[in-house]
């Protein structure tokens, strides 16, 4: 083996947590008769505000400050500007996509069996796959990473990393949110930095 010394450089993180939510049976009951009323795959982005989803906001909240102390940013505070449920049905899937203008985003897993399609994100560096030789697909070089969706786990995710969800054989609802991190962005007297 050769003597060398490797050095991982601009990696992607994502959190995974595991939550048990005593209001399980009420988020899921309000979920259903909100499908029921608008005829819609998702609900409105209110639900970080509604009692029943309370403790998951709180997990939600302390898992994403644990990410951004881990990745040592500087911040005021966390601000939701959405959280909402989507509702997948068999054959339904959820085209790529990334949530602009926020920080961190998620999904959680309230209800999902094992024929539920996961969520899949795409490598972020298009560079890196202009020339892309035969491999054995590892985490260090994939172009798309999967995680299985199970009930009471959950995913956060920088906003910016584009990420679908293919057809699913099997209903899956799943509770996803925005969060953004109020705070100084950019360095001071750069005349390219904000406060938000």
């Amino acid at each position: 083996m050769v003597d060398v010394k490797v050095h991982k450089c601009f990696p992607t993180i994502i959190y995974e947590f595991d939550f048990v939510d005593v209001n399980k049976r009420m988020m899921d009951s309000y979920i259903r008769q909100t499908y029921m009323a608008q005829s819609s795959n998702h609900t409105e982005d209110d639900l970080h505000v509604l009692s029943y989803f309370g403790h998951l906001r709180d997990k939600v909240k302390k898992v994403s400050e644990q990410y951004l102390d881990d990745l040592e940013y500087e911040y005021d505070e966390l601000e939701f500007t959405g959280m909402w449920a989507n509702r997948l049905y068999e054959g339904d899937s959820h085209p790529p996509h990334t949530h602009s203008n926020n920080v961190l985003s998620g999904v959680y897993y309230l209800t999902a069996t094992d024929k539920s399609s996961s969520i899949q994100f795409f490598d972020p560096r298009v560079q890196a796959h202009v020339l892309k030789p035969r491999n054995k697909v590892n985490r260090n070089n994939a172009s798309m990473l999967q995680f299985d969706s199970i009930e009471g786990k959950g995913y956060i995710f920088p906003s910016w990393l584009q990420h679908w969800v293919p057809p699913t054989s099997d209903e899956r609802i799943s509770i996803s949110w925005n969060i953004l991190v109020r705070g100084n962005y950019g360095e001071l007297d750069t005349l390219q930095n904000a406060n938000i």
